[in-house]
């Protein structure tokens, strides 16, 4: 009996010592198991980060290239835009330099065209030399008394007379005019004063010189020399060409 239950009991000796064996080493596991899970996520934590620096860095990367490397196309339209500005502010200042120099201008020009301005307005205003005298018609009763023949020599004596004062109109040479002469005359005198005045605006002092000097050679020929008005018209008319010699000396040493 004993012989029949020696192995029985040494393989329940061996069953129960592997259980102990096999409970002692089931902490070990376990710990192992947890171990192995910690640093399996540390390093996929490690790997996420990693992984995210590497996309900010490229990022960052692109970025700079898109920052400091702009499109060729970019790039001409900037300079474009430079180049108009540059341009702009070129006009500009061409723009403030013509009116700084046409204010300086008007402020030269401006006195002497007002003066043959007032000049101008004087013209219709000038005394000119006497008309001559009208003749007086003969009384009617000696018209009816006359034969037929003195009338006609009459007509023709005045017809001569009215043809010999068109051609002394038409020269310009009698002393004594006519009032459609000296409208005439007037008008002549005014249009020099008027073409001295435009040559000097337009920067033309030689023309309105010349303009002036004949102005001033029609008031002594055909206007009353002693009256004030025609005094102070030549008066203005000489210093008003002394004015002008005198600024074209200066320009010419500037």
């Amino acid at each position: 009996m004993r012989i029949l239950f020696e192995p029985v009991k040494s393989g329940w000796l061996n069953i129960s010592e592997n259980l102990i064996m096999s409970e002692s080493k089931e902490p070990q596991l376990t710990e192992s198991k947890k171990a192995k899970s910690e640093a399996l996520s540390q390093g996929l934590w490690k790997a996420l980060w990693i992984a995210i620096a590497v996309c900010i860095l490229w990022l960052a990367i692109e970025g700079g290239f898109r920052l400091y490397h702009r499109p060729a196309a970019l790039d001409a339209r900037v300079s474009e835009l430079e180049g108009k500005i540059a341009t702009v502010q070129a006009q500009e200042a061409q723009l403030e330099a013509s009116l700084k120099g046409s204010l300086e201008a008007e402020k030269t020009l401006a006195p002497v065209a007002s003066r043959i301005h007032d000049m101008i307005s004087q013209v219709n205003s000038l005394p000119m030399t006497a008309l001559p005298v009208a003749q007086q018609s003969a009384p009617v009763s000696d018209q009816a008394t006359e034969s037929w023949t003195k009338r006609f020599f009459k007509q023709i004596q005045s017809l001569g007379d009215k043809l010999v004062r068109v051609q002394v109109v038409g020269d310009v040479k009698d002393v004594a005019l006519t009032p459609a002469a000296q409208d005439l005359i007037r008008q002549q005198l005014r249009l020099h004063l008027v073409s001295a005045r435009m040559a000097w605006l337009s920067n033309m002092p030689h023309v309105c010189k010349d303009d002036l000097a004949q102005a001033q050679a029609l008031l002594a020929k055909h206007f009353q020399a002693q009256a004030s008005s025609v005094v102070s018209m030549q008066k203005n008319l000489t210093d008003l060409q002394a004015e002008i010699v005198k600024a074209g000396n200066v320009k010419k040493g500037s």
